[in-house]
């Protein structure tokens, strides 16, 4: 978390979609059941884990909008899809907004496919198509846990990400 060259926050948390997808190992295609304890596990986890410095400081009113910035795989896979990309674009992808009501659609979405038809989803690499599930439904978490609205996307990384103006 930063503000005009300056961060306020900074952790790693043993949080991903690879790790996540070996925890669970969601069935084929994953059930309802095993997206509500996947959910419940990010919720607890986000809230057992998260500080309260950074839960403050983002909902802190003085410091205004804070906006999400996503990097790597994920993220782009996401942007591929909003955007239905067939191979990675950069320009395309860079600078794309993602709405927490459009990560929850594609949760909903994926989570309800099986992996062949994932791999049929248009933006969607067939050798992501299954870690993707844990990769949506985190960021999915992470917007909800800070009430956030969206997920900014940065193929360039977290620094270039956060320097771009953003409308």
């Amino acid at each position: 978390l930063g503000d005009h060259g300056h961060h306020s926050y900074r952790e790693s948390f043993p949080l991903g979609s690879v790790r996540l997808l070996e925890k669970f190992r969601p069935g084929d295609p994953p059930s309802p059941r095993e997206l509500e304890a996947c959910r419940g596990w990010l919720t607890a986890f986000l809230n057992q884990n998260i500080g309260d410095q950074m839960e403050d400081q983002i909902a802190d009113p003085a410091r205004g909008p804070v906006t999400l910035v996503g990097t790597g795989g994920t993220t782009t896979i996401l942007a591929r899809m909003k955007k239905q990309l067939t191979h990675f674009d950069r320009d395309a992808i860079d600078g794309t907004h993602l709405l927490l009501d459009q990560l929850t659609h594609y949760t909903n979405d994926l989570w309800s496919r099986p992996l062949l038809d994932r791999k049929t989803v248009p933006g969607l690499p067939a050798n992501r198509a299954d870690v993707i599930i844990m990769g949506v439904v985190i960021y999915e978490a992470v917007l909800r846990h800070f009430r956030l609205p969206e997920l900014y996307v940065s193929t360039r990384g977290l620094r270039f990400g956060a320097l771009l103006d953003m409308p």
